[in-house]
C-alpha cells in the first residue's frame, strides 16, 4: 500500500520483501519508484500521475524492477486507486506477480516454435496439417507452394480434392477416409495421383501420422513426388516384357500370354509364325547394323498389320510370332496376305528384296489343341520358306531399309 502523494510504501507483505530482496522495515517508508528499473521510471511516473489526477483508477502493465542487490526481474504490475468516501484519493494498492520464469518459459517456447517452423519449412517434402476428422487444411509448409504451384493464401481456401486428380480412387472421399484412418487406426502410407495448379498430374507417396497440436487432433500429411521413380518403374516394366531392338513383346511375355489364353474359354485362337529370310546373309555381308535395320523393318510391317489386342512378339534373332485371340484360320490367312502386301510396298521402291518373312499359321478351336499350335504353325512356316527357296528368290542384293518407307496406305507405329 502507498500513500497518494509520493507513493511512499506504507505497508508491504513478506512476499513483496522477498521480491525486492530486503526486509519489511526496509520497505516501509521507502519510495516505490526506487524499486522500478531506471529504463521504466518515466513510464511509471506517468502511471502515478494518471492515478493521482483521476485519469485512471487502475493500471495493469508488465514492468521491470530492481532488487536491493541490483539484480532485476520482470513482474506483472497492477495498481488500484483507494478512494475515500468524499472521492479523494487515499492511496494506491499495488500487487506484483513475478513472471520471470514465465517469461523464460515463453522465450524457450518461442525458440522451440521458431525451430519447428524452420524445420517445417526447410524440408523438401510437402507437408500438410489436416484436421483429424474433416480433413480441412490448417497448415502447410513452403514446399507445398513449390510442389503444387499455389500461393499460401490460396492453399488455405482449398481442400484435398483440389490437390488430387479428382477421380476415384483419388478423390475427396478417399482422401478424407485415409485421414480418418490415420487418426483412428495409426500411420498410413500409400500412393496418390496428385494435381498441380497447372493441371499437371503426378504420382506422390503420401505418409499420414496422427498428432495433437495445440490440444487439437491433427494429421500430418507428408507428400513426396515420386514421378521419376514411377517412370523408372514403368520403363523397367516395359523392358521386362518388350524386345529392346524392335519394341515388340519378348518371348517371356508371349509365353505368359499364350498360357493365359490356353487356360481361357474364348476360342478359336490362332498364331502366325514369321521367320525373317536372309538375315544371316545381310549380317555377314553388310554388318550387324544393317541386320538390325532389317529386323526393325520387319517389326514395323507386323505392327501396322495387326490390332492392338493382338500379341506381336520377337521370340528369337529372326523369329516372330503373333497371337490372335478369337480368330479363326480365315482371319489368320487374310492377315498373312496383308503382311505380303506390306512387304511388296516396301520392296517395290528399289526393285531389290529388302524384307521377306516366311509365314505359317495354325488355329486351335479347343484347349486341347493349344499344345501343338506353335509346332503346326512352325511346320507351315518352313514349308513356305522351302517353297520360297525352291523358286530361286534368294536374297541376292540388299538396300538398307532405313532408306525406304512404306507408303501412306500403311501406317507404321514405333510401339506395338
Amino acid at each position: 500500500m502507498t500513500n497518494a502523494n509520493r507513493w511512499t510504501i506504507s505497508y508491504a507483505n513478506n512476499r513483496m520483501a522477498e521480491l525486492f530482496g530486503c526486509t519489511l522495515p526496509d520497505l516501509n517508508g521507502s519510495a516505490f519508484i526506487d524499486y522500478v528499473h531506471p529504463a521504466e521510471i518515466e513510464s511509471a511516473k506517468l502511471n502515478m500521475h494518471m492515478m493521482v489526477t483521476g485519469e485512471a483508477d487502475q493500471i495493469k502493465v508488465e514492468r521491470r524492477f530492481i532488487r536491493r542487490d541490483g539484480s532485476e526481474f520482470r513482474g506483472a504490475f497492477t495498481a488500484r486507486s483507494l478512494v475515500k468516501g468524499d472521492g479523494t484519493l487515499q492511496g494506491v494498492m499495488v500487487s506484483i506477480y513475478d513472471n520471470t520464469e514465465l517469461r523464460k518459459t515463453e522465450q524457450t517456447l518461442s525458440i522451440v516454435e521458431n525451430n519447428y517452423w524452420e524445420i517445417f519449412n526447410a524440408t523438401n517434402d510437402a507437408v500438410f496439417v489436416h484436421d483429424g476428422y474433416t480433413g480441412a487444411i490448417v497448415e502447410a509448409n513452403k514446399a507445398v507452394e513449390k510442389l503444387y504451384g499455389y500461393s499460401r493464401e490460396e492453399i488455405f481456401i482449398m481442400n484435398v480434392h483440389d490437390f488430387s486428380s479428382g477421380e476415384p480412387p483419388y478423390s475427396l472421399d478417399e482422401a478424407i477416409s485415409w485421414i480418418r484412418k490415420a487418426s483412428e487406426v495409426g500411420p498410413q502410407s500409400y500412393e496418390w495421383l496428385g494435381k498441380k495448379s497447372s493441371g499437371e498430374l503426378f504420382w506422390a507417396e503420401v505418409s499420414l501420422t496422427s498428432s495433437h497440436i495445440g490440444g487439437e487432433g491433427r494429421v500430418l500429411s507428408v507428400i513426396r513426388d515420386i514421378s521419376d521413380r514411377k517412370e523408372i518403374e514403368r520403363k523397367l516394366q516395359y523392358l521386362s516384357s518388350h524386345d529392346s531392338l524392335t519394341g515388340l513383346y519378348n518371348r517371356s511375355f508371349f509365353e505368359t500370354e499364350f498360357e493365359r489364353r490356353a487356360k481361357g474359354r474364348k476360342y478359336p485362337v490362332s498364331v502366325i509364325v514369321a521367320d525373317l529370310d536372309g538375315l544371316k546373309t545381310v549380317n555377314d555381308t553388310h554388318g550387324h547394323e544393317a541386320g538390325d535395320a532389317l529386323i526393325k523393318s520387319a517389326a514395323k510391317i507386323l505392327c501396322c498389320v495387326f490390332r492392338s489386342e493382338d500379341c506381336v512378339a520377337r521370340v528369337g534373332g529372326d523369329e516372330f510370332v503373333v497371337l490372335l485371340p478369337e480368330s479363326d484360320e480365315k482371319i489368320a490367312f487374310a492377315l498373312q496376305g496383308r503382311i505380303r502386301e506390306a512387304e511388296q510396298r516396301l520392296n517395290s521402291e528399289s526393285g531389290v528384296v529388302q524384307v521377306r518373312l516366311s509365314l505359317g499359321s495354325a488355329t486351335a478351336y479347343l484347349p486341347s489343341e493349344m499344345k501343338d499350335l506353335i509346332n503346326k504353325a512352325d511346320m507351315r512356316m518352313y514349308e513356305d520358306k522351302s517353297t520360297y527357296k525352291q523358286s530361286g528368290n534368294l536374297l541376292s542384293s540388299y538396300s538398307s531399309p532405313a532408306d525406304h518407307q512404306l507408303d501412306e496406305t500403311v501406317s507404321l507405329s514405333e510401339n506395338p
